[in-house]
């Protein structure tokens, strides 16, 4: 067994999962006050291993994260998207600026950068705060500690940890979730493949160069643009500086995010689909601009190198509590292991966990100042109040995104009908012309008004 494999008999809080998420919540949790050596964070997989690739982070998670000195790394890291726009393939027709959000918060742009680097600022600032994460250990079981001091929780490589707490950061899978018999549905009671329209249920996303020159790649948006055709939904995002593309690909090249959807009727994507899938499409729903054929571009732009790439199905769920009393202890469910939905407009689950982590830490920590004494002798007894308000209002937090987001895919979807494709695109020009109608949505995309 590796050092960084190694682990205590018994831990005061377990953090399983060291995605953004849980690392934000041990950063948390540290910064008021829990002592280093009573706090464990432990991970499935090897460090850089972890698949998921949000990418973008909104003002008031920006905000949380800067109480905790995270925000100003991540902001010189990533690109700083002024607008969110949408387009058909000829320009640009609806543009909502960030700038909006100037009076509001310090952070009035929606912050692009790959998770990848995300993780690796938040798991450097709890390094400087004493605490490593622990991999890859892998939870198989949890049970009753039956002494009345926890919850014991078992590894696959055949170690137990007890803990009085324990925090279920480890995704939309998540074993602790799972092993609590905490339900995990869509909230409107459909079925997982039903829960989001057909149209836009699979997508394929890249990461991407382009053979593009310096004066076409300057008129590419600096934030988050979405391309609206009959044929479907294409989105285009820088994906940050040049360090982050030595960081994530060692390359030099400019590196962008793209997303497209393939509609269940054509079948299932490839699991890693190749530079020429997604060329074909790239040239099918991406702007004219951006197209290889001469015929329809007369400076073609082609795919140079595919750093990565995968499918994904997007669907919502939400787990039926994010607090519980089980195995004779404490678990609170925070991130994708509570709350899922689909990506639509820049809505990243990811924000909503970080703010999940960010704030659980004074909560927890107030409630273990009070409690601890008693949680030795009477754990019936315990008055959890504050944890549970806490968790029922990040629940409805969670709600209310599922909900904003399944309304853009109905938008999205009933603007992608063929037969009234023009009047949509014409709608969303005139709103583009209506300031209060751009304030509005930039301050709920920000989440400064879902905190």
């Amino acid at each position: 067994m590796t050092v960084d494999t190694l682990l205590p008999i018994e831990t005061q809080i377990l953090i399983v999962g060291a995605g953004p998420t849980g690392l934000a919540a041990a950063i948390s949790l540290i910064c008021n006050g829990i002592k280093p050596f009573n706090l464990t964070i432990v991970d499935c997989v090897e460090k850089g291993a972890n698949t998921s690739r949000a990418i973008g982070i909104h003002a008031a998670t920006l905000e949380a994260l800067d109480t905790y000195g995270c925000a100003s790394k991540l902001v010189e890291l990533g690109i700083q998207g002024a607008s969110w726009s949408i387009g058909d393939r000829n320009s640009i027709i609806f543009q909502a600026s960030f700038h909006y959000n100037a009076p509001y918060t310090k952070y009035p742009f929606v912050l692009i950068l790959d998770q990848t680097a995300t993780e690796h600022v938040l798991e450097e600032r709890l390094r400087e705060l004493g605490v490593e994460v622990k991999r890859p250990l892998r939870v198989v079981g949890m049970k009753d500690s039956g002494e009345g001091k926890g919850t014991d929780i078992l590894f696959e490589s055949g170690e137990t940890v007890r803990s009085k707490y324990v925090i279920g950061a480890d995704g939309a899978r998540s074993m602790v979730r799972q092993l609590s018999g905490i339900n995990f549905a869509d909230p409107d009671g459909k079925s997982v493949d039903d829960s989001i329209n057909d149209r836009v249920a699979q997508m394929v996303l890249a990461d991407v160069s382009l053979s593009i020159s310096e004066d076409q790649a300057a008129l590419l948006p600096s934030g988050v643009s979405a391309t609206l055709s009959e044929t479907g939904m294409f989105v285009l995002i820088p994906l940050g500086k040049p360090a982050v593309s030595k960081l994530l690909y060692n390359s030099s090249e400019t590196v962008y995010r793209i997303g497209f959807n393939v509609p269940r009727a054509l079948g299932e994507p490839p699991s890693k689909p190749s530079l020429e899938y997604i060329q074909s499409n790239v040239d099918e729903q991406a702007p004219f601009s951006l197209c290889s054929d001469p015929k329809v571009n007369p400076k073609p732009v082609k795919i140079s190198t595919v750093h990565w790439s995968t499918r994904f199905r997007t669907h919502s769920a939400l787990a039926d509590v994010f607090f519980k009393r089980v195995h004779g202890g404490l678990v609170f469910l925070v991130g994708d292991a509570a709350h899922v939905h689909s990506p639509v407009g820049g809505q990243m689950s990811m924000n909503l966990g970080l703010r999940d982590a960010t704030g659980l830490g004074p909560i927890l920590v107030e409630h273990i100042k009070q409690r601890e004494g008693q949680f030795k002798s009477d754990f019936d007894a315990i008055d959890t109040t504050a944890l549970e308000i806490y968790a029922a209002s990040r629940r409805m937090r969670g709600l209310d995104n599922i909900r904003l987001t399944k309304n853009m895919i109905n938008v999205f979807n009933f603007v992608l009908k063929p037969h009234l494709f023009s009047w949509p695109i014409w709608v969303l020009g005139l709103l583009s012309h209506m300031a209060i109608f751009q304030r509005r949505l930039v301050y709920r995309f920000s989440g400064l008004g879902n905190q």
